[in-house]
C-alpha cells in the first residue's frame, strides 16, 4: 500500500521502484533536512516512548485506533550507494538515535532513483529550531525542481489513506 501511495504521489521515479521492509543501521541513514523542528522531535520522542512502553520495535506499522485508515506509517528511505536517504521520518529517526537505538526496521525504496535533491547529512548533524525555517535554512543546496516534498497533500500517511479508500480490502502494509 505504501508503494502504491508513493507511486501515486510521484509516478516518476517510484512507479518502477521496489519497496522492502529491512533492518537499517541508523549510522547509515542520511537526511536532506539539516535543521529540524524541536516541537516535531518532541512528538516523535513521545511516539517512540509509546512503542517502548508497549515493548514493540519502533517503527512497526501501527494502527492507533479502530478507525479504518488510522495508523502510523514507518519511516521511508531510499537506497543511494552505501547510504539510506530519508524521504519520510526524520524526526522519528532522530528520536531513536538520541535514545541510543542503533538499528530500526524501515521501508526501503530501491531501483533507478534520482540522486537526492540536496546535500545530505548524518542524523547527529541535524540541527534543531523552535520555529519553521525557510527551505534555504532547512536544506543545503536544495534543487527545488528535483525536490519531492513528502508533506504535499497531507504527506505520505494521507497518500496511504487515499490508497486505502481506493482499495478498502487491502491492509496499509
Amino acid at each position: 500500500m505504501v508503494a502504491a501511495a508513493l507511486a501515486a504521489m510521484w509516478p516518476t521515479p517510484y512507479a518502477d521502484a521496489s519497496l522492502a521492509w529491512e533492518a537499517v543501521r541508523l549510522a547509515d541513514v542520511r537526511s536532506i533536512v539539516h535543521v529540524a523542528r524541536r516541537q516535531r522531535l518532541s512528538s516523535a520522542e513521545r511516539l517512540l516512548g509509546l512503542y517502548q512502553a508497549a515493548r514493540m520495535a519502533p517503527y512497526l506499522p501501527l494502527s492507533v485506533t479502530d478507525e479504518p485508515g488510522s495508523f502510523v506509517v514507518p519511516p521511508v528511505v531510499e537506497v543511494h550507494g552505501e547510504h539510506f536517504v530519508l524521504i519520510d521520518g526524520v524526526h522519528r529517526l532522530m528520536a531513536a538515535h538520541r535514545t541510543g537505538i542503533r538499528q530500526v526496521r524501515l521501508l526501503v525504496v530501491s531501483g533507478p532513483l534520482p540522486e537526492p535533491p540536496g546535500d545530505i547529512c548524518a542524523l547527529p548533524d541535524i540541527g534543531l529550531s523552535s520555529e519553521h525555517r525557510p527551505p534555504g535554512v532547512m536544506f543545503r543546496n536544495l534543487r527545488e525542481n528535483e525536490f519531492r516534498r513528502v508533506g504535499d497533500a497531507g504527506g505520505l500517511e494521507a497518500a496511504v489513506r487515499r490508497e486505502l479508500k481506493r482499495r478498502p480490502d487491502e491492509s496499509a502494509e
